[in-house]
């Protein structure tokens, strides 16, 4: 683990609690950063989307700290992020205080909600998981469920291991209508979602296709939440030609001078496609310039791919950010995907110590086809 570069502390209520009611968040600041300002993401029924809103501001005392009441039933329910700042420069500091809010009413909660997304027009739905069934069907070695809990084929990427369903370290679980990954420091688990089993088996789907997640991941240190898809090599092997097509890659500063804390990345990879792979389109995504202008970890956001025989286009809330030419392996397999809460990787520094914990919620995944 690298150094701690936190100085903002929640003393309570516990990170990545469930709250029922308003509560009193105390908190302690290892150095004078100043005034310290509390932001989180609120319902505005008015544009039927997320704004921000300043929950308080409020000054430490001389031994550091501080306390403001977090009025739990002005915001949605289901799980959010309160966002505690201060600081200038060097001391610069930001603490994301990841809750489940009980008290709150639902917002835009479940598929049900969420209209036919423009880009899926003609298409029929093929895949809907609103995870509103206690069975969350995930598993390592079983072939009757329907999410595999590693990257088929081998090649587990995260610094802190993707673990099994079965194990007593499990991150999986069921809130509500959520699904919830949690990346746990103490267990030493993390986890990932794939609709392709080990064999290769279990659900893909060809172009024309349209795949979509609505999530909220978490951001700390080493923080990498995905959601992305592969077309399908389990069963062909692990070198046949392959394309991967990240629809969200989000990575963990908690530093706001890095773009990276404001904005998330897609991209392309051609794997065991020669010349090709050194060429592969990607992008970085500005939150502030589009939509509501909050960032992935500040509130649910529905991340898309469609892929036709023409182009790929990526989709934040039913905008297209980007598009490239459609690759010519993407036009022939059928693609599956992926859903994962990476800790680390390629070496990039991880740093929990603040947390403990940190969770990924998806509210659901829907896959429209030709």
């Amino acid at each position: 683990m690298v150094q701690q570069r936190g100085t903002i502390q929640v003393l309570s209520p516990d990170y990545c609690s469930v709250i029922q009611e308003d509560i009193i968040v105390r908190l302690r600041v290892t150095q004078d950063i100043g005034i310290l300002t509390a932001y989180c993401a609120k319902a505005d029924a008015d544009s039927a989307d997320y704004t921000d809103s300043v929950v308080a501001q409020v000054q430490t005392d001389t031994d550091g700290m501080a306390a403001f009441v977090f009025p739990a039933s002005q915001y949605p329910h289901g799980p959010l992020t309160v966002r505690i700042c201060g600081g200038e420069g060097s001391t610069r500091d930001i603490c994301h205080l990841q809750l489940y809010n009980k008290a709150g009413k639902p917002f835009r909660e479940g598929a049900a909600s969420a209209p036919v997304p423009p880009f899926a027009e003609g298409m029929r739905l093929v895949f809907l998981d609103d995870f509103d069934d206690p069975d969350l069907s995930i598993s390592a070695h079983r072939k009757d469920v329907r999410y595999y809990c590693h990257k088929p084929g081998g090649g587990d990427f995260s610094q802190i291991p993707f673990t099994d369903f079965e194990s007593p370290a499990n991150p999986f679980s069921q809130e509500d209508t959520y699904l919830r990954i949690r990346a746990d420091r103490r267990k030493n688990s993390t986890g990932l979602i794939s609709s392709t089993l080990a064999d290769g088996s279990g659900f893909e789907a060809k172009a024309p296709c349209y795949f979509e997640c609505r999530m909220l991941g978490p951001n700390a240190v080493g923080s990498w939440p995905a959601f992305w898809l592969l077309t399908n090599h389990a069963a062909r092997g692990n070198s046949v030609p392959v394309d991967e097509l990240d629809t969200i890659e989000a990575y963990g500063l908690e530093d706001l001078d890095h773009q990276n804390q404001i904005g998330y990345y897609c991209t392309s990879h051609r794997w065991n496609q020669g010349k090709s792979e050194t060429t592969d389109p990607f992008a970085f995504f500005d939150m502030r310039n589009f939509g509501n202008r909050l960032n992935w970890d500040a509130c649910f956001h529905t991340y898309g791919t469609l892929i036709t025989e023409e182009e790929t286009v990526y989709t934040c809330d039913n905008i297209a950010l980007y598009h490239h030419p459609t690759q010519p392996v993407s036009k022939v397999y059928p693609f599956y995907f992926m859903l994962n809460l990476a800790v680390g990787g390629n070496g990039w520094p991880v740093d929990l110590s603040r947390y403990g914990i940190i969770d990924l919620y998806a509210d659901y995944i829907r896959v429209f086809a030709g």
